[in-house]
């Protein structure tokens, strides 16, 4: 498509058949979410998330007060042992979260709760009181299906730039090496997988060929759920922004004349009024959620504010996030830092990475603003997985950048070493092998995988004749 005054989008690779690539990524997609994910509602976070529609379905209304008691009856611990407090002005308990999950979540426990009055019709002892296992497996299954979606979407959207070998292969490490294999599939009552699922969409339809109306309010209703999910996320609709201005800016260069730049950025208003009318409108449901808890619709996330300090002007724990022992980014998934030198190399069109960039940056921005910026016991740093469609940008062009030297097998050594190493952090972390709150150094976690995680693979074959579980229930057993 053509845009005014001679601004072209870039071209798209029409897609043709599936490829080879696209047709094992599919089927490891689906033994993934078959065979490894393990559905839960459990933690501080997963029930918090679940409790919104929950309260809603169940009982008709915003009063989390039986939602929190059976959780906490069933595990205090996930609570620190303290009950959630209650707003002093309305008194009902509050949400640290927002609605967003429980909005993605609706259809899935929708389809569960039908299934199961058609059981219990049957004859068949279902629990539909929503609490019981089958909406635990509602909300476990649909996270993976929706990170699951965010992964195919995120290879479609860079073989349009990339080979598809090179796309499958950035695809493999993003997914699979990275904390989003663990928050999508073994702790899916986090947010984590329905944020990545959106950060991809939101992507994917911003470089799509849909029609400038359709395209736009799309955009704003994707953006408006990103925020509804994970409020912080909001900042990666700076992407769309620095896109653009990515493409004013190339028009200015070709004509020298920024007149003609401002006049197409003038053209553009009614695009970007039906984005950001869109938005806002999705996002004013959350506006009705804090009105009702906790008197005002502008209160914004109180509760989860008085956890901490957050100063934008300056992140001063910006590098911390990145690099520190205690949870940092690179610390503990290294293999990310391609993604860091493939932003610097040729390949994806300058438009792509200006989204990524920007996203990328911002979210690093407004993480390392926070007081709580390791984002307590996490597994790796999970507050970046909203923006692994952005880093797998980078990591293609790293990828694409071997690739050209014919550097295959070093390519493929690469991904394996990365996914075993994720992997062996998913059983140090599930057998508390590495603390959860503590600063780890890497040498540790090399160590470690290289010798103890095989002994207790080992040990949990030899086990598994005696017991039913595996190592990797561990997280689904433990809230913490």
């Amino acid at each position: 498509m053509i845009l005014n005054y001679g601004v072209a989008e870039e071209s798209f690779v029409v897609m043709r058949k599936a490829s080879g690539q696209q047709r094992w990524l599919i089927g490891l997609l689906l033994v993934t979410v078959v065979f490894v994910t393990r559905p839960s509602i459990h933690g501080n976070d997963g029930v918090q998330n679940y409790a919104y529609l929950r309260s809603i379905l169940f009982d008709g209304d915003l009063d989390f007060t039986n939602e929190y008691a059976h959780y906490f009856s069933r595990a205090a611990s996930w609570f620190d042992e303290k009950q959630i407090p209650r707003d002093e002005c309305t008194g009902r308990p509050i949400n640290l979260y927002g609605v967003g999950s429980a909005i993605v979540w609706a259809p899935w426990v929708l389809l569960f709760h039908a299934v199961g009055l058609l059981a219990h019709k049957a004859g068949l002892a279902i629990s539909l009181d929503g609490y019981s296992p089958l909406y635990e497996y509602a909300v476990g299954y649909g996270s993976a299906f929706y990170a699951s979606v965010g992964v195919f979407l995120l290879y479609l959207l860079l073989q349009r730039y990339f080979a598809s070998l090179v796309s499958f292969w950035a695809l493999l490490i993003t997914w699979l090496a990275t904390p989003l294999f663990f928050y999508g599939y073994l702790h899916p009552s986090m947010s984590h997988a329905n944020s990545f699922f959106l950060s991809s969409a939101l992507m994917t339809t911003y470089f799509s060929r849909l029609g400038k109306k359709v395209k736009w309010v799309t955009l704003g209703l994707v953006g408006g759920m990103l925020a509804l999910t994970r409020f912080q996320d909001g900042i990666l609709l700076l992407g769309i922004v620095a896109g653009e201005a990515t493409l004013a800016l190339r028009l200015w260069q070709r004509k020298r004349r920024w007149r003609l730049a401002v006049a197409w950025l003038w053209r553009r208003i009614p695009c970007y009024f039906a984005f950001w009318a869109t938005a806002v409108g999705i996002f004013s449901i959350q506006f009705l959620v804090w009105w009702k808890l906790h008197g005002s619709p502008l209160s914004g996330p109180r509760g989860y504010l008085t956890q901490g300090h957050l100063s934008l002007v300056f992140p001063k724990h910006f590098w911390s996030a990145l690099f520190s022992p205690f949870h940092g980014l690179f610390h503990w998934h290294p293999v990310l830092l391609l993604s860091i030198w493939g932003f610097f190399l040729r390949g994806a069109p300058s438009r792509l990475k200006a989204f990524a960039i920007a996203g990328a940056l911002a979210q690093a921005w407004v993480i390392g603003s926070w007081s709580i910026w390791w984002a307590g016991a996490s597994f790796g740093q999970r507050m970046f997985i909203s923006v692994l469609p952005h880093l797998a940008v980078g990591m293609a062009g790293s990828v694409a950048y071997l690739d050209r030297f014919r550097r295959r097998m070093l390519i493929l050594l690469l991904v394996t070493i990365a996914i075993f190493w994720n992997f062996g952090l998913v059983v140090q972390y599930a057998t508390r092998m590495i603390p959860r709150q503590a600063p780890v150094p890497i040498t540790t976690l090399a160590t470690n995988n290289l010798i103890r995680v095989p002994f207790e693979f080992l040990k949990a074959l030899k086990s598994a004749g005696e017991t039913s579980g595996t190592i990797l229930l561990a997280p689904m057993q433990d809230p913490k």
